[in-house]
């Protein structure tokens, strides 16, 4: 490894040379600021989102001394962090509200789900965060709550959306390295040149971790994390009124796994994924195209398994005065490949499968004053059509009452819908020697209420707030305890409420105390059972 860091630091060096040297402008353009705000097409700032609303910023993130994107996530109250905190060699994802699957996360305003997310730790979740290096994130803003009405399926529980770092105004380059125990190592570079109205900024960076323990054994002696190694790189255009991001990686980790006849085993995961968008914004519209692609090697007990899922999607929307009323309309489109193929598998081959399906999804957004206060209302239908399992089409609204009192403190109310199309692997079921499909396996849908207030200002900033969430068709893997054989079922209903907050107490102007809260029950049943 100390090879690698070797050559990494030598190339990175070389790049520098030209990335220094500064384009001649003989005038300045300004850019039109872009303006991204989780939750709404409308709210021009995060705190006036009528929702449960956080913000990580880039200073918060290198204050924080986290390692990736999971880390930072995990410190917000109400989000937990998935599978292994400690270790990069498993895919890295979070719930937010006790719910996984139902959480949308966005790059760039772009939608990051895969379509081959079951159960287990490698194919638990339906995104892995560790595609978004740390050292690429301007900020995070996570708003929890249905934002079905606004983003479409799977955001039941809550919307994360990280933005990353815009290039610099000026020609820069910059170079990171840090070492630490157990193999830990990172380095980046990232460099800009910039022009009359334009920049073009490109980076790369390498991650390393060593062994690390995972899991103790009954029998004593621990499993491992072998290893795990990381490549990202990106290029960033950005023009006047659009924009160019391209970003790529791969990585590849091993771990052991003890069964439980006591039998050691080692795991292994290449994973390679791709983001690729074009956007417009001229203030009064917005257009985007992107396509997003994540391939799974996995090799554990099961023999040798590729998972690939690859989207296509485009959006336009248009903001105006609609009778006097601030609106916002357009479409959505995007279209989901996955495929699945397994081999070597002491238990039998999996079936393989190779499906699509097409959303088609037009929406709105008003704010209508009712006197002192304010009430914001969404609309979206979903439609969905595809190879495997029923055609989907669905209404979704959301509603929210806010009102602002003289002291500055934000009331709102919201209630909203929401809706999530299994995945591929659900309807498939390709571990025929362990399940079955389900071609009739129905949406998950239900509604969330939220009710909070929040204050402070800057200085010291502070939220509290109520939800309950009802939803019917949850998606569950139900199998028999013996034989382990099972199937993907909508049981018939789950629900959660619980209570949330967070205050910041400012110590001085270097130091500051931060303290979250979170209470979750949750609870479901099946048909004709009670709670």
């Amino acid at each position: 490894m100390a090879m690698k860091r070797g050559f990494f630091i030598l190339i990175l060096c070389l790049l520098l040379l030209p990335a220094g040297l500064p384009l001649e402008a003989a005038e300045t353009t300004e850019k039109i600021p872009t303006v991204v705000v989780t939750g709404s097409r409308l709210a021009e700032n995060l705190e006036d989102v009528p929702a449960p609303a956080y913000v990580i910023t880039r200073e918060d993130i290198e204050k924080s001394g986290a390692r990736n994107v999971q880390d930072v996530l995990n410190r917000l109250p109400g989000v937990v962090g998935l599978v292994n905190g400690a270790s990069m060699t498993q895919p890295k994802g979070i719930t937010i509200r006790t719910l996984t699957t139902e959480v949308l996360l966005l790059v760039d305003g772009v939608p990051m789900m895969t379509t081959s997310y079951g159960t287990g730790a490698v194919l638990g979740m339906p995104f892995d965060l560790r595609t978004i290096p740390l050292e690429s994130v301007e900020r995070i803003e996570v708003v929890k709550g249905a934002s079905s009405a606004i983003y479409g399926s799977h955001a039941a529980a809550g919307v994360i959306n990280i933005i990353t770092r815009a290039g610099a105004d000026e020609s820069q380059w910059s170079l990171k390295t840090e070492a630490g125990s157990q193999g830990w190592f990172r380095g980046s570079f990232r460099g800009t040149a910039a022009g009359d109205g334009f920049s073009a900024t490109a980076g790369y960076m390498r991650t390393e971790e060593g062994e690390i323990n995972l899991r103790l054994l009954p029998g004593g002696g621990y499993d491992r994390a072998r290893d795990f190694t990381g490549d990202d790189f990106f290029v960033r255009l950005d023009g006047q009124k659009w924009r160019f991001l391209a970003e790529w990686g791969n990585s590849s980790s091993s771990w052991d796994y003890t069964d439980f006849l006591g039998v050691l085993g080692e795991n292994r995961l290449k994973n390679d994924y791709h983001r690729i968008s074009v956007n417009y914004f001229d203030g009064v519209n917005t257009a985007r195209i992107y396509s997003t692609g994540n391939s799974k090697d996995v090799f554990d007990l099961s023999g040798f398994t590729n998972f690939d899922d690859t989207s296509f999607g485009a959006s336009f929307s248009h903001r105006q005065n609609l009778f006097g009323v601030p609106a916002v309309w357009g479409v959505d489109w995007r279209r989901e490949e996955g495929s699945s193929m397994n081999r070597d598998n002491p238990y039998g081959n999996n079936d393989p499968y190779d499906l699509s399906r097409t959303n088609v999804a037009p929406f709105a957004e008003f704010s209508l004053p009712l006197g002192d206060m304010a009430l914001d209302l969404g609309l979206r239908y979903e439609s969905w059509s595809g190879d495997r399992g029923a055609d989907a089409d669905e209404f979704i609204p959301r509603l929210s009452l806010n009102w602002e009192s003289p002291s500055g403190k934000l009331w709102y109310f919201t209630v909203g819908r929401f809706f999530a199309m299994p995945s591929f692997y659900q309807l498939f079921m390709p571990s025929r020697s362990f399940g079955l499909p389900n071609p009739d396996l129905k949406p998950e849908k239900g509604w969330t209420w939220d009710v909070g207030v929040r204050g402070g200002g800057e200085i010291r900033p502070w939220n509290l707030g109520i939800f309950y969430m009802d939803m019917t068709d949850k998606i569950n893997y139900v199998s028999d305890p013996v034989t382990w054989f099972g199937q993907y079922q909508n049981v018939d209903e789950f629900r959660a409420w619980g209570v949330e907050g967070e205050i910041t107490l400012p110590i001085s102007t270097a130091w500051s105390y931060i303290q979250g809260v979170a209470w979750t029950d949750a609870e479901e049943r099946s048909a004709g059972g009670a709670w």
